[in-house]
């Protein structure tokens, strides 16, 4: 028998039985019983879920724990240095004294919009060389004289379309040099041949 039989049946009785309390107020106890009964499953329930929910978080947790050792805004190696700023720039540092990997370059170089051809042992440039190349790159301070500087700044949203960054990375006795220029990515010669001074339209890093 379910529950409307039930209600139906003592409502058909109500006239024989005797009672200071209304069937009608029986009736709503009763319900009132019930949902009392079914809470706990809920609460068993929402507890399951913020369980889960929990545990999910801590294995979130132990899953980026293992990122890379670097914030955000800075990737730092034993060969280079990369530092992104807030208006959309980066400034690369190179350390000479340590020969980089030439496809982890690249890579992080990508990872902050700049688009680039990293190599070693030869050098890629453009004749003529793109226009624009003193808004795509630049560097701290102003050299004493012409030559090598420790680090640039790039700015990725002025390189023209169809142009891309040339790192050339040449190992010498004692240290390394890197040529950098602008170049347009269907038009370029490499050379295998170190350069002795910064491209016409490009820098020395070393």
């Amino acid at each position: 028998m379910n529950d409307d039989e039930v209600i139906t049946a003592v409502r058909e009785q109500r006239d024989k039985v005797h009672s200071h309390t209304s069937v009608d107020e029986i009736i709503s106890r009763g319900r009132t019983v019930r949902a009392r009964r079914r809470i706990p499953g809920a609460v068993t329930a929402l507890a399951v879920v913020a369980a889960a929910g929990t545990a999910l978080a801590l294995g979130l947790a132990g899953v980026l724990g293992a990122a890379p050792a670097h914030s955000t805004d800075t990737i730092r190696t034993m060969a280079f240095t990369l530092v992104r700023h807030p208006n959309g720039t980066a400034t690369l540092t190179i350390n000479r004294n340590v020969l980089f990997e030439p496809g982890t370059l690249q890579r992080d170089l990508a990872g902050d919009g700049i688009r680039a051809m990293v190599t070693v042992g030869r050098f890629c440039s453009s004749d003529p060389a793109p226009a624009g190349w003193t808004k795509v790159m630049s560097f701290p301070g102003s050299p004493a004289e012409p030559g090598p500087v420790r680090s640039v700044v790039i700015n990725p949203a002025a390189m023209p379309a169809g142009t891309e960054l040339s790192f050339g990375n040449f190992r010498t006795a004692n240290t390394s040099q890197t040529s950098v220029a602008l170049i347009n990515t269907r038009s370029y010669t490499c050379t295998s041949t170190a350069p002795t001074a910064p491209p016409p339209d490009g820098v020395m890093i070393g």
